[in-house]
């Protein structure tokens, strides 16, 4: 009896720990689907946080984009990777064919147009000029010919070389004395303009100097070195005076710019002149390029680039333009007698417009 009394209380004992045996069973398994949800979880956070990360990779890239144009620095450059495309034949079947060498698919799947390689219409595309006719002809007999040989013409061998010397030229100038004392001199040609070096020369320190960027120093010490007596006044004086046809093409070019286009374009940036901050306004299109520095970016001074002549006409248009800005009746009533009258300068519109009291900065900039 004492041994069956052991069995069942081993019995008991056996049942007592399948019980706890089946609720840790139970609670592993419970663990287990809470890691499974929580590593759910955390693939879903990951996964949206990548998303995430590539905006604001998206976004960073935008704003440094951005940030290079505003500071007029050059683009990203957009490197492609070196890879052959693949064939036609390689592709699974309903495959588009690939495009041609060059081409590449936009966002939409759409081949992009094939890019042409530069030719002489391209810009800043030039071709070699054609050899110079030879001056003279220079023979120059064999060495080391064995007795015998029979002569067989000559080979022509082209040889390209460039002059540069300083010559110099005396103009003898015809003087009179007129029967009243007075002395006649004759003036040198007008292709000198007014200054004791050639046009030739002349020519080649503009190229020098604006073409390609020499400096007033070094320009003037390689016309030292060639033999040119000439000093740095002069050289200085060559390129900033004596240059009104310069002055005049601009000019021009705006007036028939503005008389052969439909429209223009224009933008201003800050630029410093002789020390002084100021701002260079552009007027452009596909045709023309106009450039300007002035110490004003306003609307008078951007309609003052617009006209070579600055003149100030009271027309209709400008009653209505200070109408918009809701101008002073009184004002408006004293400048009214004064439609269609053109002042040639400013200095003329200001000091009428002071007789009248018209004084204010901002009434008389509107009214400008």
């Amino acid at each position: 009896m004492d041994y069956l009394a052991q069995l069942q209380q081993h019995n008991t004992l056996l049942k007592e720990s399948l019980a706890l045996s089946q609720k840790a069973l139970a609670l592993s398994q419970k663990e287990n689907v809470l890691q499974k949800k929580l590593i759910a979880r955390l693939q879903a956070q990951s996964v949206q946080q990548q998303e995430q990360i590539t905006q604001l990779q998206e976004k960073v890239e935008v704003l440094e984009a951005e940030t290079r144009r505003l500071k007029k620095l050059p683009p990203k450059p957009d490197i492609k990777p070196d890879t052959k495309p693949p064939d036609d034949s390689d592709g699974p079947p309903g495959t588009p064919p690939a495009t041609g060498q060059g081409d590449e698919a936009g966002p939409d799947g759409v081949p992009k147009h094939k890019v042409s390689k530069p030719d002489e219409s391209t810009r800043n595309q030039r071709n070699q000029p054609p050899k110079p006719p030879p001056e003279k002809s220079i023979r120059v007999p064999a060495c080391d010919v064995p007795p015998g040989s029979v002569w067989n013409g000559t080979t022509p061998f082209y040889v390209q070389d460039l002059v540069i010397k300083a010559t110099s030229v005396e103009y003898l100038l015809d003087q009179w004395i007129t029967p009243d004392g007075k002395t006649v001199t004759a003036r040198p040609t007008a292709n000198l303009h007014g200054h004791h070096y050639g046009p030739t020369l002349q020519a080649h320190i503009f190229h020098q100097y604006f073409g390609c960027g020499v400096t007033q120093p070094q320009l003037l010490e390689w016309l030292w070195d060639i033999g040119l007596s000439i000093s740095p006044g002069e050289l200085s004086n060559l390129i900033t005076k004596g240059n009104e046809q310069f002055q005049s093409e601009k000019d021009e070019i705006l007036v028939t710019g503005l008389r052969c286009s439909s429209y223009i374009q224009t933008d201003d940036t800050g630029a410093r002149h002789q020390g002084q901050n100021g701002y260079c306004t552009i007027i452009c299109n596909e045709s023309f390029a106009r450039y300007a520095t002035t110490g004003s970016k306003s609307r008078e001074n951007f309609l003052s680039l617009l006209h070579p002549f600055r003149a100030y006409t009271m027309t209709g248009n400008a009653l209505d333009y200070l109408r918009a800005l809701k101008y002073p009746q009184k004002w408006l009533r004293i400048l009214q007698p004064y439609v269609g009258v053109t002042f040639l300068s400013y200095e003329a519109w200001k000091a009428c417009m002071k007789e009248h009291g018209l004084t204010g900065k901002k009434r008389l900039q509107q009214a400008s």
